[in-house]
């Protein structure tokens, strides 16, 4: 099945490597599939990996193992999610999807040391 996907639409591999990497051994292809959007890769559009990285980090933040060691540590568990730390996780998944969308302009080349300075 993913072999026939990845002939007919040419962002489902790349993708699908993308997904891997964010995913690790608790992914599978069924989920990929949940998550991808053919239409909007094709596009341009990756928020999918967005949400995926959003999700990811939020399911591995109300880890049970995440809260006792914050509990041990002293850290209020409201408080980290208040933090900086938490949104940084975010910003840098949307810079990434915001590069990639500036990449694919064709004044990229002219815009590219004006964007880093932006990203930095």
């Amino acid at each position: 099945m993913d072999n026939r996907l990845f002939q007919v639409d040419p962002y489902a591999g790349i993708s699908y490597g993308l997904y891997n990497s964010i995913k690790g051994e608790k992914g599978s292809f069924e989920d990929f599939l949940l998550h991808y959007d053919s239409t909007g890769a094709g596009e341009g559009d990756s928020s999918w990996l967005t949400k995926l990285i959003t999700e990811n980090t939020t399911d591995a933040l109300s880890s049970p193992e995440v809260w006792e060691a914050m509990n041990t540590l002293g850290i209020s568990g409201l408080d980290f999610m208040g933090s900086s730390d938490y949104f940084d996780t975010q910003v840098s998944a949307l810079k990434l999807q915001l590069m990639q969308a500036f990449s694919k302009r064709e004044d990229y080349e002219e815009m590219k040391p004006l964007l880093e300075q932006l990203m930095s």
